[in-house]
């Protein structure tokens, strides 16, 4: 059940609701869509986004990772931030066609998570989880603007192929454009994802927290796979020069990695920070543990 506290992000999934209409309907119907509107609603969407997980930090007194929805509010905030980075470096007219909607299902996505009893149940201000946390956030949002990119250049190669030179084929970039850009934020995201791994295992090590076999843990796993593959990608086009179709094809398999790693772990008994509360410890003393680590 929704409560006033909720009312930012919800105004928020609103404005990136009404970007993603927006940033459709102005290739369809550029005279009735006006472009601006998509652009503001996505700014207004991150500005107000912005807020709320200041908020959900001040309330939490740490960053906002307590729980499983607080992690997809921020990790959907580093994808936005990813984006208008990228849309002000490169202007890409339709990248917000591609991306926006899946913004907008993630958000919607993790309301359903506001609830879960998977509480994190070590101190955030250990400063080897930090670390792994936001490198990881932040390759993982670069990633999401990879897979939406792979996304727009499999649709631009169909519109060539099958010859259909119409508004969405005027408004899309070169095959050549969005393969260097997919390129670039691959190349961007990559080294992020190694150096938070890199921490995330001298965090694990130290505070011994998935215990003597902790390589075995499926997000351990899943977290290896997701590097392999973007260690892959780069591979495929640094040495044998690979582009187009595949990469952007390994690029999409990639995210969808990225986001059974990040949600679909939970499921499969993971262990990794995030723990059912009741597996663990009654939910106060839990939150009473945090808050007693918070205030150290």
């Amino acid at each position: 059940m929704f409560t006033l506290s909720h009312i930012p992000f919800l105004i928020s999934i609103v404005l990136y609701l009404v970007a993603s209409v927006w940033s459709i309907g102005h290739i369809v119907k550029p005279d009735i869509f006006n472009k601006k509107v998509a652009r503001w609603s996505t700014i207004m969407g991150f500005l107000i986004h912005s807020g709320y997980l200041v908020f959900l930090g001040i309330n939490s007194n740490s960053i906002p990772i307590t729980n499983v929805y607080e992690s997809f509010v921020s990790l959907l905030w580093c994808v936005l931030f990813v984006f208008i980075n990228i849309d002000y470096l490169y202007k890409l007219p339709s990248l917000d066609t591609f991306l926006m909607p899946l913004v907008a299902v993630l958000s919607i996505w993790a309301l359903t998570f506001d609830k879960s009893d998977m509480l994190i149940t070590v101190s955030l201000q250990k400063f080897w989880l930090v670390a792994h946390i936001i490198p990881i956030f932040i390759g993982y949002a670069a990633f999401t603007i990879s897979f939406s990119l792979s996304v727009m250049y499999l649709t631009q190669q169909r519109q060539l192929k099958l010859k259909l030179f119409g508004r969405l084929f005027s408004k899309l970039p070169s095959l050549e454009g969005i393969d260097k850009l997919i390129w670039k934020t691959i190349s961007f995201g990559f080294p992020l994802l190694t150096l938070g791994l890199v921490f995330g295992t001298f965090w694990v090590k130290t505070q011994n927290i998935l215990g003597e076999m902790w390589y075995l843990d499926s997000k351990v796993i899943l977290g290896l796979a997701t590097w392999l593959i973007y260690a892959a990608l780069l591979h495929m086009r640094l040495v044998a020069s690979f582009h187009g179709t595949k990469i952007a094809l390994l690029t999409i398999a990639g995210f969808c990695f990225v986001l059974f790693t990040f949600i679909g772990t939970f499921f499969i008994g993971s262990k990794h920070a995030f723990q059912k509360v009741s597996n663990t410890t009654p939910h106060i003393e839990i939150m009473g543990a945090n808050k007693q680590h918070y205030s150290q």
